[in-house]
This record gives C-alpha cells, structure tokens and sequence, in this order.
C-alpha cells in the first residue's frame, strides 16, 4: 500500500506511532500527511481493521506504551535532499545557520522539536523538492 500510494515510509511509521488507537479508530488524520496519503488506498481500511484488532488483543499493551516504543524507534527526522539543498545553497553564501540547525535537529531525532517544526521539518516535502536530482557523484 505504502508503495502504491508513494507513501514517506518514515514519517508514515512515524505518525502510526503518533495517533492514538481511538483516532486510528475514527479515521481522524487531521495534520497527518502521510496517514492521509497512505489512507487513500482502497485496501487501507481492510489494512486499518487488521491493524486495530491487533490492537485489541494486546491486553495488557496499553496505547501510550504502544506509541512510546514505535516513537523510540521511528525518527520524527531524517536528512532529505531538500532539507540539505537548503542548508548547502546558505552554506555557498558562507551562512551555515541551517547546517547548525540542521546538526542540532538531527542529533534528537526522535524528538518532537519546535525549531524543526517551525522549519517544516517534518512536513510534506516541498513540491520544488521534487525537482531535485541526487547523483553519487552530488
């Protein structure tokens, strides 16, 4: 599904640990980008009732452990090419603010952080991000 929908497999992990079961429940993926995408696939809500019984099974997993532990696992950020393109492109001007946020943000990873929020961090990438070309040679 993940796949089809061209879903960001990180930050579509990352939100499953973020949303609560009853949310999860209700459909509501109100600011959760990548849930929305993945939520358009027409197996997801087979996937999402599979998902929920399993849920409902683990008796003695109380939904706060659940999303702590996926939350442990699953940054909230991770270097992208538009994120270091922005961060380069300053650097080039000799203004290495966005390389020292960037080092700052990436060293917590799996912490929620205003700055990288503020940032757009773990937003929907933009849409000239999508122009960019990544060789091995960059």
């Amino acid at each position: 599904m993940m796949e089809d929908t061209q879903s960001d497999f990180t930050m579509t992990f990352r939100q499953l640990g973020e949303v609560s079961a009853q949310r999860l429940h209700n459909g509501n993926f109100t600011q959760m980008w990548a849930l929305e995408d993945l939520s358009s696939h027409r197996l997801f809500s087979d996937w999402l009732s599979m998902y929920l019984l399993r849920l409902g099974r683990q008796q003695n997993d109380h939904d706060l452990d659940r999303q702590l532990r996926m939350n442990n696992v699953n940054p909230r950020y991770v270097l992208r090419n538009w994120m270091a393109e922005s961060a380069i492109k300053k650097a080039d001007m000799n203004n290495f603010s966005e390389v020292e946020l960037l080092h700052h943000i990436l060293s917590s990873p799996f912490v929620t952080q205003e700055t990288a929020e503020e940032a757009g961090y773990a937003a929907r990438p933009p849409l000239w991000a999508k122009r960019l070309k990544v060789s091995c040679s960059s």
